[in-house]
């Protein structure tokens, strides 16, 4: 539910396919389909924000861990604290068994 009729109190789904209603200090006018009476809304876009410790930003010491990619050739190490993406190194590719982006693309000709 997105808003509430001030007529008829019923629940409405404003449709936004096409971007109507997202406008933020505009006045919309929308029709009830329900009591056929017209009103008008404003929209107020709010945010919210969740803090989390990244000690790997202060100490230097990221914690990757390998991410879940298909291919799994594509795969990257993502850091499970700030979210940093980095390329696999050699070693890595050898430890989880996964071979290059190139020996991928080389085994679809």
């Amino acid at each position: 539910m997105d808003l509430e009729c001030p007529y008829c109190e019923q629940e409405l789904d404003i449709c936004h396919d096409d971007g109507f209603g997202y406008e933020e200090g505009v006045k919309h006018q929308y029709e009830c389909p329900h009591c056929g009476k017209s009103f008008v809304f404003e929209t107020s876009i709010s945010f919210y924000y969740e803090p989390e410790k990244a000690d790997c930003l202060n100490d230097g010491n990221h914690d990757y861990q390998l991410t879940h990619t298909y291919p799994k050739e594509f795969s990257k190490m993502r850091c499970s604290m700030c979210g940093d993406e980095r390329e696999m190194t050699d070693e890595e590719r050898i430890k989880f068994n996964i071979g290059t982006k190139q020996s991928y693309m080389d085994s679809l000709r």
